[in-house]
């Protein structure tokens, strides 16, 4: 396989998991990852702050102030 076209058409014979972890491989190469990382699990985080605010409310306010 040398052109863009071949590649496509071999993927796309893959099987869905095949595609999966092709999808990550590529996606670690292009983010300049070396490794692939495993997916952060924020549940473990949960109840670890608590904030005054909807963080979605100060995230739109912060943004009408820098427009």
């Amino acid at each position: 396989m040398s052109t863009l076209t071949e590649i496509e058409a071999a993927a796309d014979a893959l099987p869905l998991e095949q595609k999966q972890k092709l999808l990550q491989f590529l996606a670690a190469r292009v983010n300049g990852e070396l490794r692939n990382k495993v997916p952060t699990d924020f549940a473990q985080f949960a109840g670890t702050i608590r904030l005054r605010e909807d963080p979605l409310v100060w995230q739109r306010r912060a943004r009408r102030e820098w427009a």
